[in-house]
C-alpha cells in the first residue's frame, strides 16, 4: 500500500518541520552578549562554565550569552566587531592596544578608576579592563597571556553592557 501525499500534504511536513526548528532555536534574547577571543598560544574554552558563573555574580537582571571562539581569527574578530552584536568583547592584549587607538570605546570611568587599571587608559579615559587576574576567570581555569575587555560604541544598551563588564573585572 502506497501512501500518496499530494501537494497539500508535502506543504504542510514541511511547515511542520520549519516550525519545529524555529521553535528550537528561539527562546528569550540575552540582554547582554559577550564575545571572546583568546591569544593563539592560549586557548580557552570553557564557555558554560563562563557563562554560568557570570550570569550566577550578576543575578537575573541583566541576562547573558557568553560565546568563546576556540582559536584566534582575525577575519572573525572583524566580522564580530562589525556586526555590533555583542556589549563585552574580550581580546588579546595586541589587538585591544591596536583598537583603543582608533577609538569607538565605551569611556568606563563612572564605572571603574582608571588608577585600578592604567593600561587600560587611553587619551585620559578608561577604556578596556585587563582580565588576567580576574577572579572569573581564574575560577574558570585562564591560566593564558594578557586579555582586555571592553565596550564598544556600536552596542545597544550601553549600561547594561558595563554593568557585565564590571562583574568580569573583579579580582
Amino acid at each position: 500500500m502506497k501512501a500518496k501525499w499530494g501537494r497539500g500534504g508535502v506543504l504542510a511536513a514541511v511547515l511542520v518541520l520549519l516550525l519545529a526548528v524555529a521553535t528550537a532555536c528561539g527562546g528569550p534574547k540575552a540582554d547582554v552578549s559577550v564575545f571572546m577571543m583568546f591569544p593563539q598560544n592560549s586557548p580557552f574554552n570553557k564557555q558554560d562554565e563562563v557563562k554560568n558563573a557570570l550570569q550566577a555574580k550578576i543575578g537575573e537582571a541583566p541576562t547573558v550569552t557568553v560565546s568563546i571562539s576556540p582559536m584566534f581569527e582575525p577575519q572573525k574578530m572583524f566580522v564580530e566587531l562589525a556586526a555590533g552584536d555583542h556589549g563585552v568583547f574580550v581580546l588579546p592584549k595586541e589587538q585591544f592596544d591596536g583598537f583603543k587607538k582608533e577609538g569607538g570605546f565605551v569611556p568606563l570611568d563612572d564605572i571603574l578608576k582608571k588608577e585600578d587599571f592604567p593600561s587600560g587608559v587611553h587619551d585620559g579615559q578608561l577604556v578596556g579592563i585587563p582580565l588576567k587576574d580576574s577572579k572569573l576567570l581564574k575560577d574558570a581555569g585562564y591560566k593564558g597571556e594578557e586579555i582586555f575587555a571592553f565596550v564598544t560604541q556600536r552596542v545597544k544598551d550601553k549600561e547594561k553592557a558595563k554593568q557585565v563588564l564590571k562583574v568580569m573585572a573583579e579580582k
